[in-house]
């Protein structure tokens, strides 16, 4: 049994050798095959020196150039929005302008109606004329007053006190320092804060009517808004202004009663030799007068949106034959309507006059 046995582990033994010999033979074959089969190689692009030099540059010109342009760019993005920026702010102070010329153009008549009776009663008029007392036109004055705003009330009762006219305290030639206390207060409700700083909107000027002679019927205000950028390099700060008149009822001026000479309210005053009849918008138009040989006279104009700025108007002096004539270009934005220019001479005598204004189509 014990040698059957033993036979038994080395016929076991022997197997297991064959079969190891088996798989040697298996790999040995494979081997062989595959070294046998040819082999595919794929040409390999290798980099010279030169090439991967270009290279770094062509990234290193491409970094340059953005380090160039996006600072270009961004500027220029940035003065875009400042551009629509200050056109927002230019839009909202002409509307501001505007929106107070109106409102302050409405309370103009009930001002004006305190001289109308001072005056009439103290030119001593002929018997049964109208004559108020200055303590009646005081209390009258002091329960209107209360229905304004401030500062329009108190120069209703100072007018009612001292017989004086209140709107002419302040010019234009008053300096801004004096025109802000007194005119922004008046501009507070029609600010828009949303888009302008109040301490930055300023009065640069305001032309009132007379209210006690019943000339030149047009209230104008003048605004300016400093910018919060400062001019590059030197520092000085940057203004939009906005300008406004309207026309106010204040009675009857005397306006257009004579439509072919104009209506001169003095001595000396200048006589209307022709006017455009009609002005055409877009084309010049001429304006002669007759006054004094070598005297000086002067032009205003005054369309829907208040006096003109064009060009060639103003001061001008009169020849030998004592003729002035004026020569201005009519301006595209102009209104169609009648109109009325004012020559005053150096007297002070003044010539309203009328014209109208036409387009061509």
């Amino acid at each position: 049994m014990d040698k059957q046995h033993q036979q038994e582990k080395i016929l076991a033994r022997l197997q297991k050798r064959l079969t190891r010999v088996r798989r040697l033979e298996r790999l040995k074959s494979l081997t062989e095959q595959i070294h046998s089969t040819p082999k595919v190689r794929f040409p390999i692009k290798e980099c010279s020196p030169k090439k991967t030099g270009s290279s770094e540059k062509e990234i290193g010109s491409i970094v340059l150039e953005a380090s160039l342009v996006l600072p270009v760019f961004l500027f220029f993005v940035m003065f875009l929005i400042y551009i629509v920026q200050m056109t927002l702010v230019s839009t909202a102070l002409q509307s501001t302008a505007g929106e107070a010329v109106k409102q302050l153009s409405t309370q103009i008549y009930p001002i004006s109606l305190v001289f109308t009776p001072s005056d009439s009663a103290g030119s001593g008029g002929s018997e049964g004329g109208w004559k108020i007392p200055e303590l009646s036109l005081t209390e009258w004055a002091e329960e209107y007053a209360s229905s304004l705003p401030e500062p329009l009330s108190d120069w209703v009762r100072a007018a009612a006190a001292r017989g004086e006219q209140p709107l002419q305290e302040i010019k234009t030639s008053v300096l801004e320092t004096v025109l802000d206390p007194t005119i922004k207060p008046l501009l507070k409700p029609f600010i828009n804060t949303s888009l302008l700083d109040v301490e930055r909107v300023h009065v640069n000027g305001i032309s009132i009517p007379d209210l006690k002679n019943k000339t030149t019927p047009y209230f104008r205000l003048e605004l300016s808004y400093e910018l919060p950028v400062k001019v590059p390099f030197l520092g000085k700060p940057l203004r939009i202004q906005a300008a406004a008149s309207e026309r106010v009822w204040i009675g009857d001026t005397g306006e257009g009663s004579n439509s072919s000479g104009g209506d001169a309210d003095t001595a000396g005053a200048a006589t209307v030799l022709s006017k455009p009849e009609p002005a055409y918008i877009g084309n010049n138009a001429t304006i002669k007068v007759k006054v004094e040989p070598g005297a000086t006279a002067n032009l205003t104009i005054f369309y829907k949106s208040g006096e003109s700025s064009a060009k060639h108007i103003g001061w001008a002096t009169a020849d030998e034959n004592g003729v002035i004539e004026w020569n201005w270009f009519v301006g595209t934005r102009t209104t169609e309507g009648t109109w009325t220019f004012v020559v005053e001479t150096a007297d002070g005598a003044k010539t309203v006059t009328e014209f109208n204004v036409a387009s061509r189509n």
